[in-house]
């Protein structure tokens, strides 16, 4: 479903199969050449829906020229490869993010890294698997894509009348950005920020140095400073009040790393055992997943502070607290 925000500013809502149910672009105008920021996910009919929003809209696909990505999450960069294939449309994304999106593209590296990763969190190889299966799919839906312009961060672009900055927001996804249109004071925020959930937090897999509950915060921070009238997520409606929505986030991550922080004691206990203290055991395997990438990102904090230990035992890391 597509709706006009104001003259030339599009919303464009299209179904997913997940929880959340919508992933929201947005779509901007300049006499007939389209811009497209974010594309929704690749499933059967998601390219003929798109272009129906955008017939009924009185706009054409073949017009869009550029498609600019918050991240390369299935749902945000599902059919930049069939649209860049079929219009021509150049696509923009940061490096981080462009090279997050390369590993899907070298299945077996990044299998055998996954295996690495999630073993060393106490799963076991059945359980990697299930991991294994679910990456599988994902690498299967995102159509493939060329880019030769990468997003810099803090860099001013322009799109005839519209003038918008990339600001680099990692934790969501380490390339994750939002588009910043100081003018009209809004922020196309990608996952960055939610209006009724706090965003999944994700580790990176080839870099466990990248730490993302803290890049996460800081570029909280970093936005805090700009004049935001208006926040366009990439899931749910638009908001006004974003700094009642980042002292939320703020205090529920605080919440839950002290929920992880009091499972934590002087018994070795992998990543693995003590998520599944916490979590039901009703959740979906996918869900479980989710839950371990989010514990093991506040005990990788914890350690950083120096509020509890890190060893390694049997090639598995395990935590203790004093």
């Amino acid at each position: 479903m597509i709706s006009e925000i104001e003259k030339n500013f599009y919303r464009i809502s299209l179904r997913m199969p997940y929880r959340l149910r919508h992933v929201n672009a947005y779509l901007f105008a300049h006499d007939k050449e389209l811009a497209l920021f974010d594309t929704g996910l690749n499933m059967s009919g998601s390219y003929e829906t798109l272009e129906k929003d955008l017939s009924d809209a009185g706009l054409d696909i073949n017009n869009i020229r550029h498609v600019f990505l918050t991240h390369v999450h299935t749902d945000h960069c599902g059919i930049a490869g069939l649209l860049q294939k079929n219009t021509g449309a150049k696509i923009y994304l940061s490096k981080i993010a462009f090279d997050e999106y390369q590993h899907f593209r070298q299945p077996d590296s990044a299998i055998k890294q996954l295996r690495n990763f999630y073993s060393r969190r106490g799963m076991s190889p059945q359980q990697i698997d299930l991991v294994i299966e679910e990456y599988k799919y994902i690498r299967n839906i995102i159509t493939e894509f060329n880019t030769d312009s990468y997003l810099q961060d803090k860099e001013s672009l322009e799109f005839g009348d519209w003038k918008f900055e990339v600001l680099f927001t990692p934790g969501h996804a380490a390339g994750h950005v939002c588009f910043f249109f100081r003018e009209k004071g809004f922020l196309l925020a990608g996952d960055h920020v939610l209006p009724f959930i706090a965003p999944i937090l994700s580790p990176d897999i080839f870099d466990d140095s990248f730490r993302p509950l803290a890049t996460y915060l800081d570029s909280l921070s970093d936005i805090e400073k700009l004049p935001i009238s208006t926040v366009y997520p990439g899931h749910g409606n638009s908001f006004v009040d974003i700094n009642e929505r980042l002292t939320d986030l703020r205090e529920h991550h605080r919440k839950r790393k002290n929920v992880v922080l009091g499972h934590v004691n002087i018994q070795p206990k992998t990543t693995y055992d003590i998520c599944h203290e916490i979590i039901s055991a009703t959740l979906s395997d996918f869900d479980k997943f989710l839950a371990l990438n989010e514990t093991l990102i506040y005990l990788k904090e914890l350690k950083t502070e120096g509020t509890i230990n890190e060893s390694i035992s049997n090639n598995v890391l395990v935590y203790t607290k004093d």
